[in-house]
């Protein structure tokens, strides 16, 4: 298909194409990128008016997904219904996007042993609008202290 280049003409070509290359990938493509990030087309579009602050968090919204995660620790982990759930005492983490961290401990009824004190950890989304309904939030994960 192609008749063999001359030795002297393929050095002249590859040197033209490897220059070709570089001077595309600074004037075409680096700035394409560059623009790319710059516009709004990754980011996530925020439908707060101000931000929830990152860390340990106390307000109406870790206090409504501290409710779904005794829920969703009840249902998965299959705790009895007489568990006494501490409401008082828990912690709360907000992790950006609407997500928290939600660690706390419930008191099992008594066995062999009297009553069991376990420590529960579970990750939650907020994903509707509406803080209280449970259909507005989705379980990312429960873990439960079992006994040893």
């Amino acid at each position: 298909m192609f008749k063999k280049i001359p030795r002297k003409y393929s050095l002249l070509l590859l040197a033209g194409f490897i220059v070709l290359l570089y001077v595309s990938l600074n004037k075409v493509i680096v700035p394409f990128v560059m623009k790319v990030m710059d516009s709004e087309l990754f980011l996530e579009k925020e439908d707060e008016e101000e931000p929830e602050e990152l860390g340990k968090i106390s307000n109406e919204r870790s206090g409504y997904a501290f409710l779904h995660c005794k829920q969703a620790v009840k249902e998965e982990k299959s705790i009895p219904e007489n568990s006494i759930f501490n409401d008082k005492d828990y912690e709360a983490w907000a992790l950006g996007g609407k997500a928290y961290l939600i660690r706390g401990h419930v008191t099992l009824p008594a066995g062999g042993e009297g009553p069991a004190d376990r420590k529960f950890g579970c990750k939650i989304k907020l994903e509707g609008k509406d803080a209280a309904d449970a259909a507005s939030w989705s379980i990312l994960g429960v873990d439960f202290n079992e006994p040893d």
